[in-house]
């Protein structure tokens, strides 16, 4: 009994779509194994080490089971580097999306020399890290810096402030300076979100009798929101992970007074040689870093819900 002709023509559409998809996963295998080379494998082996007391020295891993975690845990210097992390990220993370977002509709609007205004506020952005971080320490310097030039200029008494070498000013000062360092992606971003949002959404706003601040609230930021989110999910993670700017600032000090988890497993794993512990800060460093992902994921599900 011949087939009917609707279930070979289903039949074939089934076999066409199953080679589509072998075709799709043959396509990204080559990125998936690369991927797995570059970022499983590593941090499998991070997970490892920090169950075991190894190091440069003794590179024989002995197993200690959760001996390092409990060890992190009940040292003072750990809730410190964790505190620091987070006012560091926070800060860092919150002034880099109001400088940003101020900038950017600073930016929206017509003035003479518009792009020439554009161009030099992406410098900080596009200096590499490094060379910025060179000069701010050069500009914080308590004897020769620029800041404390001014300040002398201002009409300060004797302003030969340490601001790097002061445990409360270390880490607010890098913090500064890694929101101008920071702002100007923001900038970018909202500037290009701000493109597209309709000039006559904003007029009839306008014409309701919403003030500058209605507009921006209630007719501007919504429109740009999905690039507000993704903006702070991206300056959070980079936030977090930052090593070269702060190390090359302070090196952490002084004493642990500016350490964040990349500069302390740097100290850890690369000085000190205790590549076990310095394992373990890296996972529970990972382990922050996607408590705060994922509830912030959750909270813009929520967010869309509600909307």
């Amino acid at each position: 009994m011949a087939a009917h002709p609707k279930t070979l023509v289903d039949t074939k559409r089934r076999a066409g779509r199953q080679d589509d998809a072998l075709l799709a996963y043959l396509l990204q295998a080559p990125m998936l194994l690369l991927v797995g080379a570059i970022v499983v494998l590593p941090l499998a082996e991070a997970v490892y080490l920090s169950f075991t007391a190894s190091s440069f020295i003794n590179p024989e891993p002995r197993f200690v089971g959760l001996e390092n975690y409990v060890e992190i845990l009940q040292d003072e210097v750990f809730w410190q580097v964790l505190r620091n992390s987070l006012v560091w990220t926070f800060f860092v993370v919150v002034f880099q999306f109001l400088v940003g977002l101020g900038t950017a509709i600073l930016l929206n609007q017509p003035f003479h020399g518009r792009s020439v205004a554009r161009a030099l506020f992406i410098l900080p952005w596009v200096t590499p890290g490094i060379i910025a971080a060179l000069n701010w320490r050069m500009m914080y310097d308590p004897n020769i810096g620029i800041i404390n030039g001014g300040l002398a200029t201002l009409g300060f008494p004797n302003p030969q402030v340490p601001w790097l070498a002061d445990t409360q000013l270390a880490l607010p000062a890098v913090i500064f300076a890694a929101i101008w360092k920071g702002a100007p992606f923001s900038t970018v971003m909202y500037l290009a979100a701000l493109q597209g949002v309709s000039s006559e959404i904003v007029e009839a706003a306008k014409i309701d009798g919403a003030n500058a601040w209605q507009r921006l609230r209630h007719v501007v930021l919504p429109e740009i929101a999905p690039v507000v989110r993704v903006t702070v999910l991206l300056t959070t993670v980079w936030t977090f992970n930052y090593f070269d700017f702060i190390y090359v600032m302070t090196q952490g000090g002084p004493g642990f007074s500016s350490h964040i988890f990349p500069t302390y497993i740097y100290r850890l794993g690369f000085q000190q040689f205790r590549l076990g512990e310095a394992s373990a800060y890296g996972v529970v460093s990972l382990l922050v870093l996607t408590a705060f992902t994922l509830l912030y994921v959750r909270e813009l599900h929520r967010s869309r819900a509600l909307s």
